[in-house]
């Protein structure tokens, strides 16, 4: 796995640092107690937490588990993993936020488990697109 590290190429260092970016942005827009733009209709700030954990979670998942070109990350042989604990993030934040004056919602973590759902879909129709073939791993 540490040959996988020194492997990856400006690619990946701009989807790890840009996974990282979303990390954060969506943790601190998650814990602010007025989130910007929450009222611009009904149910925008569920179509936040989908965006969010979306563009997060399909970031985390092309840096880590797999992408055109390269194939097969670090994270490949853990993927079902890795969206377990994407939706386990989603629910823990959503418990904090009722300790930092927000409301702990059960239907943003809905909005939160189907964004990363739709983020595993995408990636599979990337995999399918790009030809890639089905339960293999080039990661050794």
């Amino acid at each position: 796995m540490v040959d996988a590290w020194r492997r990856a190429d400006g690619i990946d260092r701009v989807l790890w640092a840009a996974a990282l970016l979303c990390v954060v942005a969506t943790l601190w827009l998650s814990l602010v107690e007025v989130p910007p733009g929450t009222s611009a209709f009904g149910g925008a700030d569920k179509v936040e937490h989908a965006f969010a954990y979306f563009v997060t979670a399909l970031l985390i998942l092309l840096a880590a588990v797999w992408r055109p070109g390269r194939g097969d990350g670090v994270l490949w042989p853990w993927r079902w993993w890795v969206l377990g604990a994407m939706v386990l993030a989603g629910g823990a934040v959503e418990i904090v936020q009722s300790y930092v004056g927000r409301e702990a919602e059960l239907a943003d973590w809905v909005a939160e488990i189907v964004a990363v759902v739709l983020a595993a879909g995408a990636l599979g129709l990337l995999q399918w697109a790009a030809g890639a073939p089905r339960g293999e791993s080039s990661v050794n």
